[in-house]
C-alpha cells in the first residue's frame, strides 16, 4: 500500500471503488469542500451500441428468418421429386417453427423491456462524459487522497500507519494465521479508513483556522473565547489518533518479533537435527571425547525456543486485540 494512494471507505461496493482508484486526482473532489452535484449515471452520450438483449433478439429473428428460408425450400424440393416425405416434413417444420416463434417472441419482449440500444460507459476518466464522474461525486466523503486531503502533520502520521499497516501483511505469522490474520485482513481496512478519516477532518478544520484568522489576532479576546476550546478539541483529536497510530505500529512491531522468534526456532530445530552427523564426525577423531564436547555444544534447550516463540505470537495477538472490529462487521 502507498501512502499517497486514494484511501476509500471500504463499505463502498467494489465496482465504485475500482472506479475511484483509476481517477486521476484533479477529478477527485476534497473530502472537506462543499459536497458536489451528484452526476448522473450513465452519463448522456450521441453513440449508442446495442444491448446484449437487442443482440439476442436480432440473431433470434434471424435465425427464424433462415429456417423458414431452409423449410420452404425443402417444400419445393420434396414435392418436385415426390419422395412422399412432404408429410413427415411438415411434421418436423410445425415443430420447429413452433420453437423458433416462441424463442423470438421471448427475445424480442426481453430486448423491449431492457431497451434495444445503450450508450456504452468509457473508463477512460479524461473523457468528458466519463461514467466515473457518478462515483466522484455521489460517493464524495468516502475516499481521502492524501496528498489534497491531509496536510503536513496528518501526512507524517498516515505515512506511520500506512508503513505499519504494510509491515502486518507481509508478516509471516500473519500469513500462517499464527497471529490472528482475521484481525488484520478484515478490522485492518477500517481501521486505516478511520484513521485517514480523522487526519483528514483534523487537517480540513485546521487549514480553515489558518483561513479564518488571517490578519485577525488570535490573542484577541473575543476570539480567543472561541478558538480556545477549538484548539483543546484539536489537540484531543490529535491525541487519539496518535494513540491509534502508536497501536498500529506496536502490533506491527510484534509480529515482526514474532517473525523473528519463528525464524530463530525452525534454525534451532535444524541445527538440532545436525547433532548426531557432527558427533560421528568427531567420534573418529583421536579418542572421540570430543563427541561429547560438541554434543555440549551444540546441544540447545529447543522447547525453550518454542516457548519463546509461541510467547511472541502471544503478544502480537494481545496487540492485535486493538484493533476492535467496527459495528457493521462484529461477529455474531
Amino acid at each position: 500500500m502507498d501512502d499517497n494512494a486514494i484511501v476509500i471507505d471500504p463499505q463502498v461496493p467494489a465496482d465504485i471503488s475500482r472506479q475511484l482508484a483509476k481517477a486521476p486526482a484533479r477529478r477527485l473532489v476534497r473530502f472537506g469542500a462543499a459536497t458536489p452535484e451528484v452526476v448522473p449515471a450513465p452519463r448522456k452520450r450521441r453513440d449508442k451500441e446495442m444491448t446484449p438483449e437487442g443482440r439476442n433478439a436480432v440473431i433470434t429473428t434471424v435465425t427464424m428468418a433462415a429456417f423458414f428460408v431452409t423449410t420452404v425450400a425443402a417444400f419445393v424440393v420434396a414435392v418436385q421429386t415426390d419422395t412422399g416425405a412432404v408429410a413427415i416434413l411438415g411434421i418436423f417444420a410445425a415443430i420447429g417453427w413452433i420453437n423458433r416463434f416462441v424463442a423470438t417472441a421471448r427475445a424480442v419482449d426481453a430486448a423491449q423491456r431492457a431497451g434495444w440500444r445503450q450508450r456504452p460507459p468509457t473508463e477512460n476518466p479524461d473523457h468528458p462524459e466519463w461514467d466515473g464522474l457518478h462515483a466522484v461525486t455521489a460517493y464524495h466523503g468516502k475516499y481521502i487522497l492524501p496528498g489534497k486531503d491531509m496536510d503536513t502533520a496528518g501526512r507524517a502520521q498516515w505515512k506511520r500507519a500506512v508503513s505499519a499497516a504494510n509491515d502486518l501483511r507481509k508478516s509471516e505469522v500473519v500469513k500462517l494465521g499464527q497471529v490472528d490474520s482475521v484481525q488484520v485482513t478484515t478490522v485492518l481496512p477500517y481501521h486505516l479508513w478511520d484513521l485517514a478519516e480523522r487526519l483528514a477532518t483534523l487537517s480540513a478544520l485546521r487549514e480553515r483556522h489558518q483561513q479564518i484568522l488571517r490578519g485577525v489576532d488570535a490573542d484577541d479576546p473575543d476570539v480567543a473565547t472561541l478558538l480556545g476550546p477549538q484548539r483543546r478539541a484539536h489537540e484531543l483529536a490529535n491525541a487519539d489518533i496518535e494513540q491509534r497510530v502508536a497501536q498500529l505500529e506496536l502490533f506491527a512491531k510484534l509480529t515482526g518479533q514474532a517473525d523473528a522468534a519463528r525464524r530463530r526456532e525452525r534454525a534451532v530445530r535444524q541445527l538440532a537435527t545436525l547433532n548426531d552427523s557432527h558427533a560421528e564426525l568427531i567420534a573418529h577423531i583421536g579418542q572421540g571425547t570430543g563427541a561429547d564436547v560438541l554434543a555440549e555444544q551444540v546441544s540447545v534447550d529447543v522447547e525453550t525456543i518454542i516457548d519463546q516463540a509461541n510467547e511472541a505470537v502471544r503478544q502480537a495477538n494481545e496487540a492485535g486485540r486493538s484493533l476492535v472490529l467496527p459495528p457493521a462487521i462484529q461477529a455474531p
